[in-house]
Formats: structure tokens, C-alpha cells, sequence
């Protein structure tokens, strides 16, 4: 399952599948961006191969979702958050070769009951600085300069946040988790199913991905200065855990009243889904709702 648009001309659709062939595999190609890929994860496989970025990686997952189909990734975006958390961190050949003893792991996903509709949610969800990211990235997307590297690319969202965080207002949600209010004003608020998101940001560093639980990880007025020092030293290549405590749950409330907000890398409410007042969502976790084929060997130690 291929995106096309991702990644750059020596993992393009004839260079992946000749890779394939040359492991071992019987692959059949399938465009994501073409009509009938649904239909074609129907078809009987011993494992789904998702080539792309995160989104791409989520449009697959939730395809397989309780299907016990496995799934493994050729991470060809430019975060990858979701093939680093997975151990999907040598490059494409590599991967390639050491699927044919790959094993096979339980992964929990998120689902987020919203009005008229449910979302799965494997990387995170969340709101304030980073929801409000996502909508000034899509328009910085477009005026990107031509051969960036992953590296460049990054920096320049992180940049970004920096930019935004100095006179980024704290708003007031309403939001408990297990049953216990922690109503607040937050800079920013996030549900965490994995180690980082967004432009890479290890925000939740001890996250695990089959515990049965989400991380929730937040900054408040008072924590903005750490977070802007979490930033500096991103952007210096230096090494650094996100400063402020996290706690876990299972299951999340919240009253929406107008702000947008992030589930994945796609923003909730659109045009379309926008309730006419303040609404309630859920987010709850569903455990290894997912089997994930990871590569044999292991991965490699990631900094964060």
C-alpha cells in the first residue's frame, strides 16, 4: 500500500517492488491515492505493507483495525512518528530484508467518539499550540523550499512552534480523565499513544504502545518557558526529555467549545462535521486493536 507522493525517487512504485522480489516476497502493489485501495486490502495477505508518511500509516491502520492482519511500515514521510514508536528506524532495504522473520506485536489505538461520527486515533490527539500548528503547516507546506531534507524539514515546524509559543494564548478546557476533572487553562493539551508527534516532539517519551493506556501530557501558563527551552534545545540537536509530568488513563472527556482540534495530523471539527455549539467528546483506548509485523533484529536506539 503505496503513496506515491511520499518519499523521493529511489523508493518510488518500481524500486520498492523490485526490492521486494529481491527479499523473497510475492507483493502486489496498490496506490493509496487511487480508487479501490480499500478493496484490495480485502484480498488474502500474510502481512500489509504501508509505504508513506504518518498519514498514510493511519489510512492503512484503520483498514486493519481488529482484523488480526498484520501490518508493517516502509517509512517514507518526513516525521515518522508512527514507524519510530513501531521500530521501523533502519532504512527501506534493510526493513525489507529482515521482514521474512519479522514478529508480531499487539499495538492499542485510540477511538474518539465525536458528534455523528468516530475516529481511530493511533499517534495522538490534542489541542491549543500544536492543533492550531497543524493549520499554519498545511499553509507553510505549500510554500516549502525544493530539496529539503527530513532534518531541514523538521526544523523549520519546530521553528515554527517556537514562533507561535511567544504570545500563544492559554485557553480554558474543560476536560477530565477517568472520572477526575482536571479543568484548566492550557497552552497546550495532548492524549499520547506514542512517544512523540507532530514534527517529531518526544513529548511523551515513556509512552508505551500495548500498556492498555494513553499518556496525557500538557502545558500550562506557567510551564510556557520550559516549553520554549524543550524547543531551543530541539532545534540545537541536544538532547532533551519533555520537562513536565505526564499521567495515564484510559479514557478521556471534554466539552468543545470552538478551537480546533488535532487527532492525528488532521484537524476536528471541518466544514462539514461542525457542531452548531459546544459538544462532548470521548477518547477511549482499545487494546491491541492492531498486529503490527516488526522487522527482525529489533530497532535502532533513537535519540529524543
Amino acid at each position: 500500500m503505496h503513496n506515491p507522493k511520499a518519499g523521493d525517487r529511489e523508493h518510488g512504485k518500481n524500486q520498492l517492488m523490485k526490492a521486494l522480489a529481491k527479499a523473497g516476497h510475492h507483493a502486489t502493489y496498490q496506490s493509496t491515492k487511487k480508487k479501490g485501495w480499500k478493496k484490495a486490502l480485502k484480498k488474502k495477505t500474510d502481512v500489509v505493507v504501508a509505504a508513506g508518511g504518518d498519514g498514510t500509516v493511519a489510512k492503512v491502520a484503520a483498514e486493519l483495525v481488529d482484523t488480526g492482519i498484520p501490518l508493517s511500515v516502509l517509512p517514507l514521510g518526513t516525521a515518522n512518528n508512527l514507524a519510530r514508536t513501531l521500530g521501523f528506524t533502519h532504512s527501506i532495504d534493510e526493513i525489507i530484508q529482515r521482514l521474512e522473520n519479522g514478529k508480531n506485536h499487539a499495538f492499542d489505538i485510540g477511538i474518539a467518539r465525536l458528534p455523528r461520527t468516530e475516529r481511530y486515533i493511533f499517534e495522538g490527539a490534542g489541542a491549543g499550540l500544536l492543533a492550531d500548528h497543524v493549520a499554519s503547516a498545511d499553509k507553510m507546506e505549500k510554500k516549502k523550499p525544493r530539496q529539503t531534507s527530513k532534518e531541514q524539514e523538521l526544523a523549520r515546524h519546530v521553528s515554527l512552534l517556537r514562533r507561535m509559543l511567544h504570545d500563544y494564548p492559554a485557553r480554558k478546557w474543560k476536560i477530565d480523565i477517568d472520572g477526575k476533572s482536571i479543568a484548566d487553562r492550557y497552552i497546550l493539551w495532548e492524549a499520547m499513544n506514542i512517544r512523540s508527534v507532530g514534527p517529531a516532539l518526544y513529548l511523551a517519551p515513556w509512552a508505551a504502545t500495548k500498556d492498555g493506556e494513553f499518556d496525557f501530557v500538557c502545558v500550562r501558563e506557567e510551564d510556557r518557558e520550559l516549553l520554549m527551552e524543550h524547543l531551543d534545545a530541539r532545534l540545537a540537536g541536544k538532547k532533551s526529555k519533555f520537562p513536565l509530568p505526564m499521567r495515564k488513563f484510559r479514557k478521556l472527556k471534554m466539552t468543545w467549545e470552538e478551537a480546533p482540534v488535532h487527532l492525528d495530523d488532521k484537524l476536528w471539527p471541518g466544514k462539514k462535521d461542525k457542531p452548531k455549539k459546544s459538544a462532548k467528546i470521548k477518547i477511549t483506548v482499545k487494546p491491541s486493536a492492531l498486529v503490527i509485523r516488526r522487522p527482525h533484529g529489533g530497532a535502532k536506539r533513537q535519540s529524543t
